[in-house]
């Protein structure tokens, strides 16, 4: 049996904060996938229905390891603020700014736990995820005139 070498009780109380976040991600997502409209709405959709799907996988993989820990996981999800009509890049650029709390959320985690390799290793394949996710949807803006 491998033996954490972390406070169970303050990884599970990070683990369920995260996982409040991934849930809200995926209403986030799932909501801009209904808005998004134009030109460009097909891989638009497509997109956010995929980050939809990634942070299920994430939401699966933090779920899992609270309990395998011991703990409960949160049904609760991260307010999700809802400011009605939306132009694309208000959606991006929100959507970027939610991405960079979770990879800010991710690193200081990893910091913490360094010395359970088995969340170490989870941590960092997210952290690759989302910065994944930062990229694609800076590309997205880059360049583009919304106007």
């Amino acid at each position: 049996m491998v033996e954490t070498k972390v406070d169970k009780r303050l990884v599970i109380q990070a683990l369920n904060l995260a996982l409040e976040r991934e849930l809200a991600g995926m209403v986030r997502y799932l909501h801009h996938s209904f808005i998004v409209l134009g030109p460009g709405r097909g891989p638009l959709v497509q997109l956010f229905r995929s980050l939809v799907q990634d942070s299920m996988v994430h939401a699966t993989l933090l779920g899992e390891k609270i309990v395998a820990l011991g703990g409960h996981p949160s049904v609760k999800i991260e307010e999700v603020e809802e400011p009605g009509e939306q132009t694309l890049l208000e959606m991006i650029q929100e959507d970027i700014a939610m991405e960079e709390q979770h990879i800010e959320m991710y690193e200081q985690n990893l910091k913490d736990f360094q010395k359970d390799i088995v969340l170490k290793l989870m941590y960092e394949q997210i952290i690759l995820e989302e910065t994944t996710h930062l990229e694609q949807l800076q590309l997205y803006v880059r360049n583009n005139d919304f106007n």
